[in-house]
């Protein structure tokens, strides 16, 4: 997973320009990098585009990122969720070092073991999906059968 924490709104001062279509207020601005770029707005203060993203485009949990490296245009970056995404590499590394997976363990008993270590690492400031994390102690599982069966 390259792009893990891609998602991204950006509060700026540059206006959104359009190669061909000039000045654009809201849609599709074009791509930078394969990435597609959109306009959700103008605003004529900071505070209404902050309020525009937390409460209209998040309206759920979300975090800033620190205002230390962002570019002189740049006023603020808002991404989705409270916690920062977790890699799958490192999420397994997590997991070896906090349980124990056996040879053994059936499905349901690593849904149980999801349910806990997903709460154990939001606790740490991490975010993990559910399939991510099934993922991750179905791999710990695969690995101590084959190590069993060597």
């Amino acid at each position: 997973m390259e792009h893990i924490d891609f998602n991204r709104f950006e509060v700026t001062t540059k206006l959104p320009r359009h190669e061909s279509k000039g000045l654009v207020f809201q849609g599709w601005l074009g791509t930078y990098d394969n990435v597609d770029l959109y306009v959700h707005g103008i605003y004529d203060s900071l505070a209404a585009a902050e309020w525009a993203v937390k409460e209209v485009l998040l309206s759920g949990a979300f975090r800033r990122d620190p205002d230390d490296d962002l570019p002189s245009d740049v006023l603020a970056v808002y991404r989705p969720g409270r916690y920062p995404p977790i890699t799958d590499d490192a999420l397994i590394q997590w997991l070896e070092y906090r349980i124990e997976v056996s040879a053994d363990d059936d499905d349901k008993e690593l849904e149980r073991q999801a349910d806990t270590m997903i709460y154990e690492l939001q606790q740490e400031g991490r975010r993990s999906y559910r399939l991510q994390m099934r993922d991750a102690l179905e791999f710990l599982r695969d690995y101590a059968r084959e190590e069993r069966d060597d």
